[in-house]
């Protein structure tokens, strides 16, 4: 902080001669001259290093001492600007920059979107980008509150939504909306019925009678759990039996046999060592591109590669700029051909993958199984699950 304050108001390094050199120094503390790297030159000559402002007190003390005072070095911001003192065209472009730069800090540049996991920043941008909030709109020019309140019934995956705008960035808060709980309706009838075949483990009725027991083999549509329950006993001797909303869990072991083609020869990307690149900057919606004409396409197949880096100020104060990079990597293709192990264990885990999206529950055992038919490989997935194979279904009562 010291070196900072010293490089603003600009300092000197001094050379003093003087009979009496000493006296030179004590002069200096007893006025409150603050010195700082003294070196002694010889027995009559010392340089040290003052404040530029306190020039002229120095040269005042000096002078009853008949002592030489030459300034060697002149450092900071002063002198600086000192030398455009007479450039008015470079001061003109400085004066012009300061107000484009205080000009800016009343836009909006950037943004910043935080606090949603299921609705992607750049929807919620369009939809604001709709109601007036887009980069290069004045920061005063609209309220908030009515951009949120205008946004938000195009966005129901959303609670709230909230925009704070602080220099040149707009920061938009979101919180996604709680789903409502699906109630349980325990005024229809049902009944809870097999998914499909299975060898029953476990049986949990909540509402209604359960009909199979552990150890029980089901086929798939066969009752589990009845709502309809025959009275017993003295207190309803009129009626022979009630509807309920029959409601319970059923847990099986259940058994798989799914197959998928693999093909053992496929094409590969064989990247060239040549790449083009390509560069523009972005001014708001405006793009200015640098490099030679047509370097953005390439015959053949490639990929487009796309870097921007946002460019601010010193603080973080957001630029209505963007430096963007294309990068094109040309490729050809080639026909490599596949191992049938590597074969096997890829369609070992795609049926996997599709597996855990077909049952209610988790695999226990599994067993692969392959048979090369000419240019494929015949990959099947034998497996062993444990799921809960109820599913509810109305009471037709009419």
């Amino acid at each position: 902080m010291d070196r900072a304050a010293r490089l603003l108001r600009g300092t000197l390094r001094v050379r003093v001669e003087s009979a009496f050199p000493e006296r030179v120094l004590n002069l200096c503390g007893a006025h409150g001259i603050a010195f700082s790297d003294l070196r002694w030159e010889s027995a009559s000559a010392l340089s040290f290093t003052v404040r530029a402002a306190e020039r002229k007190k120095l040269e005042r003390l000096l002078a009853p001492l008949d002592a030489a005072l030459t300034v060697e070095r002149a450092a900071g911001a002063p002198f600086f600007l000192r030398r455009f003192r007479r450039r008015y065209t470079l001061l003109a472009g400085l004066a012009l920059m300061l107000a484009l730069f205080f000009a800016n800090s009343f836009f909006i540049w950037d943004f910043e979107v935080s606090g949603s996991e299921t609705v992607p920043a750049e929807k919620i941008l369009r939809v604001l980008e709709r109601q007036g909030l887009r980069r290069g709109s004045f920061a005063y020019s609209f309220r908030p509150q009515d951009i949120c309140n205008r946004a938000l019934p195009e966005l129901p995956e959303l609670a709230w939504l909230t925009v704070n705008v602080r220099g040149c960035r707009a920061y938009i808060s979101v919180r996604d909306r709680v789903p409502k709980p699906e109630l349980a309706d325990d005024r229809t009838p049902a009944n809870v019925v097999a998914k499909r075949d299975a060898l029953v483990t476990e049986v949990r009725a909540y509402d209604g009678k359960a009909m199979v027991r552990k150890g029980s083999t089901v086929a798939a549509g066969q009752l589990l759990i009845s709502g309809a329950v025959q009275t017993e006993g003295p207190e309803r001797p009129n009626v022979a039996s009630r509807l309920l909303a029959g409601r319970g869990q059923v847990w099986g072991r259940t058994w798989y046999e799914l197959s998928i083609r693999i093909p053992l020869q496929y094409e590969e990307k064989r990247y060239a060592d040549a790449e083009k690149h390509s560069y523009a900057l972005l001014m708001g919606e405006r793009r200015v591109k640098f490099g030679a004409k047509g370097s953005s396409n390439l015959q053949g197949s490639c990929d487009k590669i796309i870097h921007q880096t946002k460019l601010s100020l010193p603080g973080g104060m957001a630029l209505p700029l963007t430096w963007e990079k294309t990068t094109l990597r040309p490729y050809e293709t080639r026909t490599v051909t596949r191992t049938r192990a590597d074969a096997e264990e890829l369609g070992a885990r795609t049926l996997s993958a599709y597996l855990l999206t077909r049952i209610d529950g988790a695999v226990t055992t599994t067993r692969v199984a392959s048979a090369v038919q000419g240019e494929w490989l015949l990959v099947t997935l034998s497996a062993e699950c444990l799921e809960q194979i109820g599913e509810t279904v109305p009471i037709l009562t009419d």
